[in-house]
């Protein structure tokens, strides 16, 4: 087994296919997702578990964070290891903190995708990882997302009718109700209507006093997912006129809800719920055992998610960080306790200076 740095096309190709199909992977290791970064003047670079055939066996994405003179190395989750290969992973991890000093980074951080509960899409145990030894639990550097968790629908064994037999009488008459409004459910796949959808997103995070990156920042991102399969946006009309969007980005074997937004009406056309059913309906119909809801939000949003069945898995006790450089990163603490207020303001500005 070999260890590849590598931003070649062709590479992330393989990787990307990969990271699809991989059962502990998700939409955060897709090569495209991290290249958005760049709009910040970030870079980033992949690190690839190959075999003597050159078939990926798991490896990492990391987004290398910058701003003025400091640098962080994060790897938003990962790394992963294919079934079979466990012993590479401890070697990845290693890898991690070897390129955060060659880079000079001040930190570095992971996200290995660990829980206590039992599943396909998470690993249990972390004995075996000498790596960690010399870490700290926990993520100090909060301004690239890097998952703590899945907020899971269960999925295998059933189908639409007995998935919808087991919510609650409330939830199964507002998901009817939606589909009594005269919606029309649409996967739309061309700019123009992708780029309506983001716009819907940009209304409602405006409305609720929230940030989300400008179009201009992720208009070829998203383009560049949909084009290549790991993306769907889900859409509600009513006549020609969209009501309601969904992103969903697909990897680790499961669609991820990502972003959302609606028309606010009266009476209520329950846009939400028909989404998200229509989300639960395309991953039963492409024989996923599961659809990861997301975890976060404001508590009418948490409550609208959980309403779902959901079963949350969250990853603290795999999210790892190493203090590379303690005198700057210090000093990076320091002036981070006066900006963390204008945290917006700075997301915006760094998307418009190129460091």
């Amino acid at each position: 087994m070999k260890l590849v740095i590598t931003k070649d096309q062709a590479w992330l190709d393989k990787w990307d296919a990969f990271v699809s199909n991989e059962n502990t992977a998700g939409h955060l290791l897709l090569s495209d997702w991290n290249k958005s970064f760049k709009s910040y003047g970030f870079d980033y670079e992949a690190c690839l578990c190959i075999d003597e055939e050159d078939v990926v066996r798991g490896g990492y994405v990391a987004v290398i964070a910058k701003a003025t003179v400091f640098k962080f190395y994060i790897v938003p989750l990962g790394p992963i290891i294919s079934p079979g290969f466990e012993t590479q992973l401890n070697d990845l991890i290693v890898k991690v903190q070897e390129r955060a000093k060659v880079l000079k980074c001040c930190y570095g951080h992971i996200s290995l995708p660990y829980s206590t509960k039992e599943s396909p899409h998470t690993y249990t145990d972390l004995n075996q990882l000498q790596s960690l030894k010399s870490a700290q639990n926990g993520h100090v550097f909060k301004y690239v997302y890097s998952t703590y968790g899945i907020n899971w629908i269960d999925l295998k064994g059933y189908d639409e009718e007995s998935k919808i037999a087991t919510l609650k009488p409330s939830v199964r008459r507002n998901i009817r109700n939606s589909y009594r409004k005269d919606l029309v459910f649409k996967i739309v796949a061309t700019e123009t209507e992708i780029e309506s959808g983001y716009a819907l997103f940009s209304e409602n995070a405006m409305a609720a006093n929230y940030s989300i990156r400008d179009w201009s920042a992720m208009k070829d991102t998203l383009l560049n997912l949909n084009k290549k399969g790991y993306l769907k946006m889900l859409a509600a009309y009513k006549g020609d006129e969209l009501k309601g969007a969904i992103l969903l980005l697909k990897g680790g074997n499961y669609y991820t809800y990502i972003l959302g937004g609606s028309k606010k009406e009266v009476p209520d056309l329950r846009t939400g719920d028909f989404l998200q059913w229509e989300a639960i309906k395309l991953s039963l119909q492409e024989g996923l055992d599961g659809y990861n809801i997301s975890l976060g939000g404001s508590k009418g949003v948490v409550e609208f998610k959980n309403s779902f069945n959901t079963e949350p898995f969250y990853f603290e006790e795999g999210q790892w960080y190493w203090i590379i450089k303690p005198s700057f990163f210090k000093a990076y603490l320091a002036i981070e306790k006066h900006l963390k207020k204008h945290k917006k303001t700075i997301a915006q500005l760094l998307a418009k200076v190129k460091r």
